[in-house]
């Protein structure tokens, strides 16, 4: 079987837990791509405010975005498909990091990043969750440890920023987007063939349990969303490859 032919099919299974979960319908009368609430004031919000890879937080001041942590605080999203609670909840952790991250300014500490993870908590849905709590309840209705790529913290050393908020219709493609942007980026994976030395950046270290789980092993979760060149280098390496996890990727010099 090809390499090509290997990577379609791992696409395919790596999304099956987001497909499947469509099969079970929740109320009648509600459309699979019916979302929780609406979303695409804070969508429009959510892309003005990106700027050079970063999040400009004063839009937290406006009434656009009250109204909308107003819609998520209220919302039941229980009664809706996968999709559209996972598109609900996946913007709710967006919004509530923008407003976490206005009066964070200033404060770059590891010990501060680690801390307003799971310290702070919000209203969502008539409950009060911290961040954290918030992406566990995403990767739960996901099934996938793959949801975790939306998880942005403000720290280089975490996934980038979505490139815009989700809806129930744009979870799948939006989840590819997002995994491609992550794992093709030399900042968060690395192969040396050299060495057959993989690199992963720390935020993977907690993902490994999962993607085991979920693929057999961490290189063949991630071989659906590297470029072709790597993926095959990896594919036809095989067994023979090291996975190092580390706090910076070191590059190497390419053989031309």
């Amino acid at each position: 079987m090809s390499v090509i032919v290997c990577i379609a099919i791992l696409v395919c299974t790596c999304c099956s837990g987001v497909a499947t979960a469509q099969k079970t319908a929740p109320v009648t009368g509600i459309d699979v791509n019916d979302d929780v609430i609406d979303h695409s004031r804070f969508d429009s919000l959510w892309r003005a405010s990106k700027k050079h890879g970063k999040l400009d937080t004063r839009a937290v001041a406006t009434e656009v975005y009250a109204s909308y942590r107003r819609a998520l605080a209220e919302a039941r999203p229980n009664m809706f498909y996968p999709q559209a609670r996972i598109a609900f909840w996946v913007n709710a952790y967006l919004a509530v990091l923008m407003d976490v991250m206005s009066y964070r300014a200033g404060y770059r500490a590891t010990l501060w990043d680690s801390l307003f993870l799971t310290r702070d908590t919000v209203t969502v849905a008539g409950g009060r969750f911290t961040l954290h709590q918030l992406a566990d309840t995403v990767e739960k209705i996901a099934g996938s440890v793959a949801i975790r790529a939306f998880f942005c913290t403000g720290s280089s050393t975490g996934p980038p920023y979505p490139s815009r908020a989700l809806y129930a219709k744009t979870v799948k493609s939006a989840l590819r987007e997002q995994l491609r942007r992550l794992i093709r980026s030399e900042k968060f994976v690395l192969y040396d063939p050299a060495g057959r030395i993989l690199q992963l950046a720390r935020m993977f270290e907690s993902w490994i349990p999962k993607m085991k789980a979920e693929q057999g092993s961490p290189i063949q979760f991630l071989l659906p969303w590297m470029t072709e060149e790597t993926a095959a280098q990896v594919a036809l390496a095989g067994s023979q490859i090291r996975i190092q996890i580390s706090d910076r990727i070191e590059t190497f010099k390419r053989q031309h």
